[in-house]
């Protein structure tokens, strides 16, 4: 008589989740109706700021776009604000990025700093 037996191996598992980008990137000929973030080149010579050295554009992209509920708000008091009011969730962004410069201060002296938060990296209902 024979005895059924099993044999399990153990292997380890990957330490880290890895999440989805719900973040959609649209571009101006999109027929995207959802909260998408979309190109936006800011060319500092076109504003007349000759005092910025570099870069003297940059992608700066912006958010737009409906927020409906069916479209999952990142956070649960989004949700329930749109049920109990009459308040509606933007399109706007959820992480944005720096930009670093080099430009000219006042006295004529050659800065180079860190500006945050001059662009959009993703796009969220909020």
């Amino acid at each position: 008589m024979r005895i059924p037996y099993i044999e399990i191996e153990f292997r380890d598992a990957p330490k880290k989740r890895i999440k989805r980008n719900l973040s959609l990137n649209c571009d101006e000929n999109a027929n995207e109706t959802r909260c998408c973030r979309y190109p936006l080149t800011v060319d500092f010579e076109k504003f007349g700021w000759d005092w910025i050295i570099a870069p003297k554009r940059y992608e700066a992209w912006y958010c737009a776009g409906e927020c409906m509920i069916s479209f999952l708000p990142k956070y649960e008091h989004t949700h329930v604000m749109q049920l109990s009011t009459s308040a509606i969730p933007c399109c706007s962004p959820k992480k944005m990025n720096s930009i670093r410069l080099l430009y000219f201060d006042m006295s004529y002296n050659v800065i180079y700093s860190t500006i945050p938060n001059m662009v959009v990296e993703k796009c969220s209902c909020s």
